[in-house]
């Protein structure tokens, strides 16, 4: 019986290490090219039309900082609610995606061939401070 109770325990605790790999294997981080050059270029475009005026990269470095370890879907979101500050939540959702793809572009962190995709797996990407 004692033997049963000890195999029941260990299975649990490799099951129970099995699935805390598989759900770190799932979270990614903003350097790990979860955007594509595409999404860069777009976003550059609807940067300089709809954010440039107001914020400079040094308030994005700030802001990237300041949601260190959080998925990037919150920021996405934040984003789009607030901004732009006179017409919050205009823009097209790809719009805010690309801009968001351009500030990271901008802070250092490195293009892929994963699309950023707010539907997609983007609150499993976490944001890292430049």
């Amino acid at each position: 019986m004692k033997k049963s109770v000890k195999m029941v325990g260990i299975a649990s605790l490799l099951i129970g290490l099995l699935t805390g790999q598989t759900v770190l294997a799932q979270s990614k981080t903003v350097n790990d090219g979860v955007f594509t050059e595409a999404q860069v270029s777009a976003g550059q475009v609807v940067y300089d039309s709809s954010c440039k005026t107001c914020h400079n990269m040094r308030f994005y470095r700030d802001t990237l900082k300041s949601w260190n370890n959080q998925p990037l879907l919150y920021l996405w979101e934040s984003i789009m609610g607030t901004m732009p500050a006179d017409n919050p939540g205009s823009l097209m959702l790809d719009d805010y995606t690309h801009v968001i793809a351009y500030i990271l572009s901008e802070n250092g962190f490195p293009a892929g061939d994963m699309k950023l995709d707010p539907d997609n797996g983007m609150d499993q990407i976490h944001i890292l401070s430049p």
